[in-house]
């Protein structure tokens, strides 16, 4: 009877696990900072390629609260127009619990008008679980479930998303774990939940040097309630930026970031936990770095037959100048020369007894 109860329990462990992180993705406050997290449909819409680095501490002081870093790089294909690929791995652990995720991603845009695109994406990769069982205080050792060191489970990802960008507005439709897939454990098996993300922001510019970003970014997926989050931020001449949000039935947070170069960008946030679980930690911190490889607009053909021409122009004219200013040079002296007439014409009348 005794084994009977503790196969059952290692079942609800291993299922309860599965089913609390099948209803969370990893969570990001900054999230503005790389749209490509959510969505798949955001790669390849900047004309530059970017890399982002990603850490999350949540709820520090809570024993086992969950820690994040992410990677990814995405941009534009030169070979196939309108085209982006990009790449992620994600890894978040979470007491017993740690997942590593990787995809690889393609989007295409479709141009709407003529300050307006439209991106369509589709991620796939794989999801690997990890129960770290010699951290596990099992009641009957010989349980065969509980057996080894480690658990692991695998699954097979995909994500799709639409991206409608243009200079100020911005629109995101996207699914992430869409395909409701099995998780394969040695123990029964678990399976992924789909989650629905919307996002919508909108860039304004105002005296000359300040822009500001108001957002607002949805979240759903069965059974989880239903959850937004409202975020604002006000940029100082494309160099420093502060910002604010709040997580409904969650959090408020506080973010701040610094462009460097018009290529790096430093960001922090920390969130302020307003659930019940505020007692019993200290907040979360988040630190990103993103870095653009932005490149000088090289001059095409037209353009650089266009500065030769006004190049040689130039220098004709100032050759001209050159050869008029040595012109007016020379002529004072020989009208000098011809102005010793009427010295001689004075000699002349000196000699002439007349």
């Amino acid at each position: 009877m005794r084994k009977v109860k503790s196969t059952i329990f290692s079942l609800l462990f291993v299922l309860c696990i599965t089913s609390s992180y099948a209803q969370q993705q990893s969570l990001y406050t900054n999230y503005l900072l790389n749209n490509y997290a959510y969505n798949a449909g955001v790669v390849g819409s900047q004309p530059f390629t970017q890399a982002n680095i990603y850490y999350r501490n949540q709820w520090t002081g809570f024993e086992g609260a969950p820690k994040t870093y992410m990677l990814s790089l995405q941009g534009p294909l030169k070979k196939l127009k309108n085209s982006g690929l990009g790449g992620m791995i994600l890894s978040d652990n979470t007491g017993l619990l740690s997942t590593t995720t990787g995809y690889l991603t393609f989007a295409y845009h479709v141009k709407v008008n003529k300050k307006t695109k439209l991106g369509l994406g589709v991620s796939a990769g794989a999801k690997q679980y990890r129960v770290k069982l010699y951290d596990v205080k099992a009641y009957d050792q010989g349980d065969e479930y509980l057996t080894g060191n480690i658990l692991n489970g695998t699954s097979f990802d995909a994500n799709a998303g639409l991206y409608l960008h243009g200079e100020k507005l911005f629109f995101g439709l996207s699914t992430m774990t869409m395909l409701n897939n099995k998780i394969n454990w040695k123990a029964p098996n678990g399976k992924l939940t789909p989650h629905f993300y919307g996002v919508l922001g909108y860039n304004y510019k105002f005296k000359k040097d300040f822009a500001v970003q108001p957002s607002v970014l949805v979240k759903l997926n069965q059974p989880v309630p239903f959850q937004m989050e409202y975020s604002l931020k006000l940029t100082y001449k494309e160099l420093v930026w502060l910002g604010a949000s709040y997580r409904e039935r969650d959090a408020m947070a506080g973010m701040l970031g610094v462009t460097l170069m018009k290529k790096l960008n430093i960001a922090y946030a920390y969130d302020f936990s307003m659930s019940s679980i505020q007692k019993y930690n200290n907040g979360s911190h988040e630190i990103s770095l993103s870095y653009s490889f932005i490149k000088k607009k090289p001059i095409n053909s037209a353009d650089e037959e266009e500065f030769k021409v006004i190049d040689n122009s130039m220098k004709q004219s100032i050759k001209n100048k050159k050869t008029t200013s040595e012109n007016k040079t020379n002529e004072p002296v020989e009208k000098k020369t011809e102005g010793n007439t009427p010295d001689v014409k004075q000699e002349n009348k000196s000699e002439n007894p007349k």
